[in-house]
This record gives C-alpha cells, sequence and structure tokens, in this order.
C-alpha cells in the first residue's frame, strides 16, 4: 500500500512540474492532493506502529496466559491485570485517531465559531485547558485557508497532547490588513527541532503543517525549549490570488 501511494506521489508531482506555470488553480488542487496522501499515510504509520502493534502483542500474551492456566494460575491473574490496562490504552489511543479524523464542523459563522467548539472537546478528551485569544476583527476567509488553519491548529494541539506532558495550550490568533497570524504555545517538556525534523518517524506531523502552511505562501516558525515548552507561529496571507490563479 506504501508502494502505491508513493507512485501516485510521484506521478503527482510530475503533473504539478508540467503544468505549474499553466493553471495555478490546478496547480494548488494537486498540492492539496498530495497533502492528503501524505496525511493518510501518516494516520496509516500511527495506526500500524501503536494499536495494530498491540493488539498483536496482547493476542500473543493471551495466548501464554491460557497455557499458564494449567500451570500457575496466580500468574495468569497478574497478566489478566495488565492486559486490562493495555486495552484500556490502546482504546483511549484509537479514540484520539477518531476524534482527529472527524470531519471539520464548519457551522457557517466563521472559522473561530468552529475552532471554538473544537477545543471545547479537546479540553473533554484530553484533560488540557486551552486558553483562546483573538485580535483583530474576523474576517472571511475562503474554504481552503480555514480547512488549513484548523487542520494545523489540531496537529499542533494533537501534539500538545500526545507528546509535551503539558497540562495547558495557548492559541492566539491575530486577524491583519493583509495576514493572519497564529500562535500554539504550551508549558511542556520541549525537544530538540533538528532530531524531530530529521526523523521521518518522529516528526510529530509538524512536516505535515510546514507543508500545508507554505502550500498558501505562509511561514512557520518553530520554537522548542527543554523542560520549558514549545511555541509554533505561522502566518498566511489572507490573499490568495497567487495561489488560486
Amino acid at each position: 500500500a506504501n508502494m502505491q501511494i508513493s507512485i501516485a506521489l510521484e506521478y503527482l508531482k510530475i503533473d504539478i512540474e508540467d503544468e505549474k506555470t499553466e493553471n495555478p488553480r490546478e496547480n494548488l488542487g494537486a498540492k492539496v492532493i498530495i497533502a492528503q496522501e501524505k496525511e493518510r499515510m501518516r494516520v496509516a504509520r500511527e495506526i500500524h506502529d501503536g494499536p495494530a502493534q498491540d493488539l498483536a502483542n496482547i493476542v500473543l500474551r493471551l495466548e501464554i496466559a491460557e497455557k499458564l492456566l494449567a500451570i500457575d494460575t496466580s500468574k495468569v491473574q497478574a497478566e489478566i491485570t495488565d492486559l486490562k490496562g493495555l486495552v484500556r490504552s490502546n482504546l483511549r489511543d484509537i479514540r484520539r485517531i477518531i476524534f482527529d479524523l472527524r470531519p471539520i464542523a464548519f457551522d457557517g459563522n466563521g472559522l473561530l465559531s468552529s475552532l471554538e467548539k473544537y477545543l471545547i472537546s479537546f479540553e473533554d478528551n484530553y484533560k488540557i485547558k486551552c486558553d483562546l485569544l483573538v485580535k483583530g476583527e474576523e474576517k472571511q476567509l475562503l474554504p481552503v485557508i480555514e480547512v488549513s488553519i484548523f487542520r494545523s491548529l489540531q496537529e499542533c494541539l494533537t501534539n500538545i497532547a500526545k507528546h509535551s506532558l503539558s497540562d495547558w495550550a495557548g492559541i492566539e490568533i491575530e486577524f491583519q490588513e493583509d495576514i493572519i497570524s497564529l500562535v500554539i504555545k504550551d508549558r511542556g517538556i520541549g525537544f530538540h527541532l533538528n532530531k524531530i525534523l530529521e526523523n521521518p518517524g518522529e516528526h510529530y506531523g509538524l512536516i505535515g503543517v510546514k507543508e500545508r502552511i507554505e502550500m498558501l505562501n505562509g511561514k512557520i516558525d518553530i520554537d522548542s525549549v527543554l523542560e520549558k515548552g514549545t511555541t509554533i507561529k505561522f502566518f498566511i496571507p489572507i490573499d490568495q490570488k497567487e495561489a488560486l490563479g
């Protein structure tokens, strides 16, 4: 499956190179498809490396416990107790993956309304306090910008929940004349940025966020300090004529 996706991505990249000077709108559409395929690859890898491997381990340990029944029942009891904890952990992971994959519930009232509802669900799911600060007057954004911002914020918040050990996240959105800027902060354990970006298996989706923002001619800045937290900023032009043609 990964080979098929890689071939599809290469095919799409060729199309982009051939058409980028002819039709910018189709060029952006192809970029969006590539981003979607990469996202599917990331989710597939996350499920394979997480719940799928754990479930295979659970089956193996259950078989061992079954054999232990005839030898030492006290050991079986301890094993079952441990397995119950592992199953609960897997259930949390699967629910988190499903939560992150749900369609965006845009309600027609703009990005902020949808984001506020998402943050309520996020706080409930992860028990992480979220503070949202909005500066400037909300502007009507193109759907492609709204989706890109929402998914980028979602990825950053999921990273906080999964990796930072922070109990708080701060989100600041500022609507300026030509640019929308966003800041996502946590008070977690931080990380070595270069090590994360150089490791394809552990970049926490940051490469996907970077590509999504740059697709819209935006910029991203990541600052992480060990034991102090992480701050991610990105800036996206509101006028997308150059990208959309």
